[in-house]
């Protein structure tokens, strides 16, 4: 194909092709059309310029111009290893980062899991909760998200768990966030708190 498609031509077939995450497709048309990053700064393919207050959702935290040396390392073991399913085999790479991590952790909770993304690291928060404590309540916030999977959805607080409501997870309870909610305050000066 072109290396390069025109803008007209990319808004067709993504109105054709692709299904937004959260909402309907004709919210997900209105998206940015995102060509590029520098630093902390997304690009649209009109010029546009948008500062990224997420670091994409937690994804980017070393912006958009990573470091020579974390280019590297990624090259090396894309080239070397690409992948290895953690229930397959081990690798050298694990082994070593897990290690590392585990030097800043106390010693009790040195157990180092990779989940693949952020729903599933909830999903197995919510097993290993479970399955330590013997309890299946799973306390959380209204207003929360814990990823899109039906367990994360059900203990999200998030409005767009609706679709999960009625499929049998129990055991998820929600409360009111102490500090987002003006029904309920710390106190505002020293003594009240």
């Amino acid at each position: 194909w072109d290396e390069r498609w025109p803008k007209q031509d990319l808004l067709d077939y993504s109105r054709q092709h692709l299904i937004g995450t959260w909402g309907t497709g004709s919210a997900f048309r209105g998206v940015p059309l995102i060509t590029h990053g520098e630093g902390c700064y997304l690009f649209d393919i009109d010029g546009n310029k948008y500062l990224d207050w997420t670091s994409q959702t937690l994804c980017v935290n070393l912006g958009y111009n990573a470091p020579p040396a974390v280019l590297d390392a990624a090259r090396r073991q894309l080239s070397r290893l690409p992948m290895v399913y953690g229930g397959l085999g081990n690798t050298e790479i694990r082994i070593r980062c897990a290690s590392l991590l585990s030097e800043l952790l106390p010693v009790e909770l040195g157990g180092i899991l990779f989940p693949s993304g952020g729903a599933e690291a909830n999903e197995l928060a919510i097993r290993i909760a479970r399955r330590f404590t013997g309890r299946p309540k799973i306390i959380s916030h209204y207003r929360s998200y814990h990823g899109g999977t039906a367990h994360a959805l059900t203990v999200s607080g998030d409005f767009r768990r609706g679709f999960v409501e009625d499929a049998p997870t129990v055991g998820f309870v929600k409360t009111m966030n102490p500090t987002d909610s003006t029904l309920f305050s710390f106190g505002t000066s020293d003594e009240e708190r």
